[in-house]
């Protein structure tokens, strides 16, 4: 398990800190908020810049301590229970629900190793057939006549391919879905109200109104959980048995069935198929979207991934064989996944408030303030990483074997680690393997990105692409 660093210090009430402790640099601005929502990236940079990787802000309220160094990464991460507790907005938290994994800090271990196997090991080898399929039929209907718009086109993709694997229901290719007495029937009123929920989780002030980000985001939530009520209610009374592998909601179900009495009650299920929905969905396709664009500009890494892929391929006679020990295997493509990550990290990776003051080499964090490890820091040190503005996939690969860990987080660590990390690593990998075997692409232009709460190109942004396929599509090579 990992540990804080052991030279933290955990004063006691009324304990003075030792002589010459000083606190982080930077005093807390009125509009540091608003200043960060509205460029993160910026906002991480310009004062990384100009106080190093640790330093306070008033972002959220109150004093909020942004750390870039793996020391102070460390201590965070592993600080739960401890001294620290999580630290997120209230609307975040009232969005997240009574039954997220963000809640209970007591059951918070239980129940995540509860959920872990849906998204390791073998269940998640399963999947494999399926992701396969769902994008390879998609891809085969991306336009090489004229632009394609990236991201709403890769979103497409992920969700039709996560809901079956998230949900266990069918997607019908009219845009419908295909259980007739579900509350919610068309795709598009689905993702609408994601996308409406989603807009709840930051906002600013916590007003049950339709006027109010938070408001509209709490009205989206019900319907979601009706609706996920709904899906549970017709997978139970289905009359084939439930089978644990299949999906995310048969492993809880069937769980459920099992230990009526056990972690699986029925408000974590419908809360669990609500938050493992959304988060995968947004951030798989950030991450393939933002990953198709950093090739686009480095496309001298796409005849490289090209030669990887022949050679660890070589031996299958189509793309739907590939498997997991093939995944594995293509160290070269895992490493452009985790250079996208570090130079285009989608949000911060962890928010904790502190319990008690607590001491690490020479700087005190007082009780009750906020703390967040921010990988647009902790990516960005020179430290860490050579050359790090520089897109350089080679950094992950022997002998250099930069990203230790606490240096690089896209995914948090500690306690509150991603549940879906692999997840997304993995659909992340069958999606391009497809892509690079289907087409080259062009980028038009200098992208733009939705900066808050998640970093994601903008729908408007186009792409051309050009088919690869001079042969029967489902052939290797």
């Amino acid at each position: 398990m990992d540990q804080a660093p052991s030279d933290v210090l955990i004063l006691e009430p009324g304990q003075l800190p030792p002589s010459g402790t000083l606190l982080p640099p930077r005093t807390p601005r009125w509009h540091d908020t608003l200043a960060y929502i509205a460029n993160p990236d910026q906002f991480c940079r310009t004062h990384l810049a100009q106080y190093g990787p640790i330093f306070r802000t008033g972002v959220f309220g109150g004093t909020t301590v942004f750390l870039g160094s793996s020391r102070a990464i460390q201590m965070v991460f592993n600080g739960d229970t401890r001294y620290t507790e999580i630290g997120l907005p209230a609307t975040t938290m009232a969005m997240f629900g009574e039954y997220s994994l963000f809640q209970r800090p007591d059951l918070h271990r239980q129940r995540k190793s509860a959920l872990r196997p849906a998204f390791t090991g073998t269940m998640l080898a399963g999947y494999l057939p399926h992701l396969h399929r769902v994008i390879e039929q998609h891809l085969q209907t991306w336009n090489t006549t004229s632009p394609i718009a990236l991201v709403p086109l890769v979103e497409q993709v992920c969700f039709d391919a996560l809901v079956p694997l998230l949900l266990g229901i069918r997607l019908d290719q009219d845009e419908t879905i295909a259980v007739a007495s579900l509350p919610i029937r068309s795709k598009a009123d689905l993702k609408r109200l994601y996308k409406t929920f989603f807009d709840g989780f930051y906002g600013l002030v916590k007003w049950r109104s339709p006027l109010t980000a938070f408001g509209r985001g709490q009205q989206a939530r019900s319907r979601l959980l009706e609706f996920m009520r709904s899906v549970i209610q017709q997978r139970r009374t289905a009359p084939n048995p439930l089978e644990p592998t299949a999906d995310f909601l048969s492993m809880m179900l069937a769980n459920q069935q099992n230990d009526p009495t056990g972690i699986f009650s029925n408000a974590l299920i419908e809360n669990q198929c609500l938050l493992q929905l959304w988060a995968s969905h947004y951030e798989i396709t950030g991450l393939v979207a933002s990953w198709i664009y950093q090739l686009g500009q480095h496309p001298e890494w796409i005849e490289a991934l090209r030669a990887e892929q022949s050679c660890v391929l070589a031996p299958l006679s189509n793309l739907s064989q590939v498997s997991s020990e093939h995944l594995r295997a293509m160290t070269t493509l895992e490493a452009t996944i985790k250079e996208t990550l570090r130079l285009l990290p989608p949000t911060s990776t962890a928010n904790r408030r502190l319990t008690c003051s607590i001491v690490l080499d020479g700087t005190l964090y007082p009780k009750g303030w906020t703390l967040i490890a921010e990988p647009r820091i902790a990516h960005r040190q020179a430290a860490y990483f050579a050359n790090p503005d520089r897109f350089d996939p080679e950094r992950f690969l022997p002998p250099r074997n930069e990203g230790k860990m606490y240096e690089f987080i896209p995914f948090g660590g500690g306690v509150h680690a991603c549940l879906g990390a692999q997840l997304a690593m993995t659909m992340t990998k069958v999606f391009v393997i497809h892509l690079l075997h289907q087409f080259d692409w062009t980028l038009l232009g200098e992208a733009q990105f939705v900066q808050f709460p998640l970093k994601i190109i903008r729908n408007n942004y186009q792409i051309q692409l050009k088919s690869t396929i001079r042969h029967h599509p489902t052939s290797v090579t």
